[in-house]
């Protein structure tokens, strides 16, 4: 009786271990409730116009993934519901801090999205870095935030360096632009973006004839509009934030300043509707239009009708949609939720994404960049490269007193 008993045990035992191993996996555990991913976003302060719908939008990325049943994740063995806790960082460095601080310590997220930003993003990689938890940083591209050897942080964006390759290639193209005036804000994305364009306008062969990097709270551009006249460069060039932008714009157009184009790294809501009309003709830089086809764009198109979301309204939708489908792809290749396989898999993936092919350098630094286009009439129009250009880009740009007639 007692070995018939044994038998039966040791057949049960073997039975359980077996159930254990299911798709060819190990059975870790029970599965947890849902996979959580945690990120703020700034409804509110300076960088409100290019955050207030993120968080609808994380929401309806999360709804539309659960509505494919989630992610599957190998170690359970089943596809798990995915939800997305987002805080307003308020624009702010240290709220953003304290916000991923709660996202690790108290909501226990299994992986962190960045802030915008490379000022905010720069303040809470710390928090990943301390806590040893992966975070994929979203519109953060300074090469002071890759340059502290951080282990838990890799970013979609190319270096700030290379932000605008294209605009100055289609410039070299069509060589009408002979001298460029290039501003910053003294922040560190702006200040980033203006050093790698210097780089790359000299190496193209145009002649910097004016540099300068101004307070980001400026609100008297006056002397250096003066010197800007002056000058007569044929393309001023703007490396900044919107506030920044839009001071300038409005004093450029009341004392004059008439170069051929002006040029500003983020268009978008907070740029051209505060502008209306005097943003015609501006070019700047985004990261997708519709026509590109590089994966699912379906799904980011109905995500974005879904969300209230414009592209052109929003540009930065895309870089988003970009880190989320990395974080998915980290997931369901990882095959686990343990942070330091999924870190692990981060720094090896090699995706194509909405944006194009999705890899990152040993430091964490990713391969998406921006191409130029130009905003007339409440839209903005794709002018580089040729492959997907379908309006042509006007230059020079009429003077302010043309624009009235």
């Amino acid at each position: 009786m007692k070995k018939k008993r044994l038998i039966i045990t040791i057949f049960f035992v073997l039975v359980m271990a077996a159930m254990a191993f299911t798709n060819g996996a190990a059975y870790a555990g029970k599965a947890p409730k849902e996979i959580l991913i945690g990120g703020t976003a700034a409804a509110t302060g300076k960088f409100s116009g290019y955050g207030e719908l993120y968080r609808k939008m994380h929401d309806t990325w999360a709804s539309m993934i659960n509505e494919r049943g989630g992610l599957y994740v190998k170690e359970y063995g089943k596809r798990i519901p995915v939800r997305v806790i987002t805080y307003d960082d308020k624009s702010d460095p240290n709220t953003a801090i304290k916000f991923y601080e709660r996202l690790v310590t108290v909501d226990k997220v299994d992986l962190l999205i960045g802030p915008f930003s490379s000022p905010l993003t720069f303040a809470a990689s710390t928090v990943s870095e301390k806590h040893k938890v992966p975070m994929v940083a979203i519109c953060a591209n300074s090469p002071k935030i890759y340059a502290r050897d951080f282990k838990w942080i890799v970013g979609v964006l190319d270096s700030a360096l290379n932000w605008s390759y294209q605009y100055f290639s289609m410039l070299k193209s069509e060589g009408r632009v002979k001298t460029v005036a290039m501003i910053s804000e003294d922040n560190l994305h702006a200040k980033g973006v203006y050093k790698g364009s210097l780089k790359i306008a000299k190496d193209m062969g145009f002649q910097v004839v004016f540099k300068e990097i101004a307070p980001s709270d400026i609100r008297d551009f006056t002397p250096i509009i003066t010197k800007l006249k002056a000058l007569n460069a044929d393309v001023v060039f703007i490396s900044a934030f919107h506030t920044f932008e839009v001071t300038f714009m409005k004093q450029a157009k009341e004392f004059g300043l008439n170069p051929m184009e002006f040029h500003v790294t983020h268009g978008g809501k907070g740029f051209d509707s505060p502008l209306g009309a005097d943003a015609n003709y501006v070019t700047s830089d985004v990261y997708w239009m519709p026509g590109i086809t590089y994966s699912d764009t379906a799904f980011f198109q109905k995500l974005l009708a879904k969300s209230g979301m414009e592209v052109g309204k929003y540009p930065y939708s895309a870089i988003r949609m970009t880190a989320l489908e990395t974080v998915a792809a980290a997931i369901e290749q990882a095959g686990t939720l343990d942070k330091t396989k999924l870190m692990e898999t981060l720094k090896n993936l090699n995706i194509m994404t909405i944006g194009g092919p999705m890899r990152f350098q040993p430091n964490g630094v990713g391969t998406y960049n921006p191409f130029p286009v130009q905003f007339y009439n409440g839209e903005y129009f794709a002018v580089w490269p040729p492959a997907i250009v379908k309006t042509k880009h006007i230059y020079p740009t009429p003077s302010w007193g043309e624009r009235k007639k």
